[in-house]
């Protein structure tokens, strides 16, 4: 029997892609239009999954077809215009955002005060109100933090944090454009700019996270040039870093590459630099960060092993530490390239992390897009099963974790992590394939 003709079978490809990006839409439609789940947030659950169950359909469907990438374009921006105006739902985390900002447009240092500290009684105490964790200082670095104020100077809410954040996600999308062989470009647009994690994070529950991701991915796009700018490639990993601190781990990776002084040097100075207007708080701008490190502890994956085998107090933490700085060094001696130390330091971190909230995989999202893994891409879908115990937390203040839920996380993505390992990852194995033939 013989098969249709090649154009004909690109239509019905192209077709199909559509109209899966269009029936993606429509979950999207739902979220921002319907308020049955506000009552019963395991709904956003199952909408979440059934979006990320038709993008990993998607995927199949991408190789081959440069006609389509306009198209997975715009698809993709009507996914975040349908979310944007819709206020965070699944996390209050952009309150302390604006909080934050608010306090410097003041003229105090977010570092020295806690939100329910009596000092800042009478300053907008509707924000203050509800903030989370508010006998916490902020845990927030300083670029983050310049960003939170420039929001709030402007006066433009959680609106204005989405727009700053969407700007760094068509950023990153470029960039991974540039960074991947010409016959990877669609799959690897779909991976990263249709992905449901990144599009109900960042459009709808407004985190900053991908402000610390485009420096990264730009780190990863100034490694492969020639020469290697070294000031440039410093600079931004201290960006990253200055967003989420874990991104410092790079560091090292990054100084193999180009030359080592000036990297360091970049990196140091940018660190200084940028952490100088908050000085004022002295031993109080860790103050925060010691406490989120010290106590909080959700969706744990590989560090939940850890700690229940752990002989001692705090002995899981430590062994995390080891194999996570073993980890950093290995990618130095090694002289691995930056793409693969940011996959292995990220995912080691991630893994070993005794705190897992879903939009810390946004981190792991443009990695896969570069270097495809089946496991990791599994994980940033399943991660959304975390969110069970929001109905249970806003109704009693209880937040449930069942063991079937952090089973149904965890379980199919160490096992694909298993089977790669062993046999080796053949999305791997194209991608290296793909990347020497161009």
């Amino acid at each position: 029997m013989n098969s249709l003709p090649p154009t004909a079978k690109a239509r019905r490809r192209l077709a199909t892609l559509t109209a899966l990006g269009l029936a993606q839409s429509a979950v999207y439609l739902v979220l921002a239009t319907w308020s049955g789940y506000h009552s019963r947030p395991t709904f956003v659950i199952l909408l979440a999954l059934l979006a990320f169950t038709l993008y990993l359909a998607s995927l199949p469907l991408s190789r081959s077809l440069p006609i389509a990438i306009p198209i997975v374009i715009a698809i993709g921006i009507v996914f975040r215009l349908l979310l944007l105006p819709n206020p965070p739902f699944l996390t209050d985390d952009h309150f302390r955002y604006l909080w934050d900002g608010l306090l410097q447009t003041r003229g105090i240092n977010p570092y020295r005060y806690a939100p329910a500290d009596p000092a800042l009684s009478g300053i907008d105490d509707a924000l203050r109100a509800q903030v989370n964790h508010p006998n916490v200082t902020t845990i927030y670095p300083p670029i983050a933090q310049m960003v939170f104020a420039l929001v709030a100077l402007t006066s433009t809410g959680y609106l204005g944090l989405k727009l700053i954040w969407l700007t760094c996600d068509a950023g990153i999308a470029a960039l991974i454009y540039r960074l991947v062989p010409n016959e990877r470009r669609l799959h690897a647009l779909i991976l990263y700019w249709w992905s449901p994690l990144v599009v109900i994070e960042v459009a709808w529950n407004a985190h900053l996270d991908l402000l610390g991701v485009l420096p990264l991915v730009t780190a990863l796009w100034l490694a492969r040039r020639a020469p290697v700018r070294s000031i440039a490639l410093g600079s931004a990993i201290a960006a990253a870093g200055l967003v989420k601190y874990f991104a410092v781990a790079l560091l090292p990776a990054a100084t193999r590459i180009g030359r080592p002084f000036r990297t360091a040097f970049a990196f140091s100075v940018a660190v200084a630099v940028l952490y100088l207007p908050y000085a004022s708080a002295g031993g109080r701008l860790f103050t925060g960060l010691g406490t989120y490190a010290g106590s909080w502890r959700f969706n744990d994956g590989l560090y939940h092993i850890l700690n229940w085998i752990a002989p001692w107090p705090h002995a899981a933490k430590a062994v995390a530490a080891a194999v996570v700085l073993f980890i950093v060094v290995q990618s130095a001696r090694n002289e691995w390239t930056i793409e693969k130390a940011a996959f292995w330091v990220t995912g080691a971190i991630l893994m070993l992390s005794p705190t897992v909230h879903p939009w810390y995989l946004l981190w792991m999202v443009p990695l896969v897009a570069i270097r495809p893994n089946r496991a990791w891409l599994y994980l940033s879908g399943s991660v959304f099963l975390a969110y069970y115990g929001l109905a249970t937390y806003r109704a009693e203040g209880l937040w449930l974790e069942p063991w079937w839920i952090k089973l149904a996380i965890y379980g199919p993505f160490f096992i694909l992590l298993a089977v790669d390992s062993w046999r080796g990852s053949w999305w791997q194995a194209q991608w290296e394939s793909a990347r020497f033939k161009s």
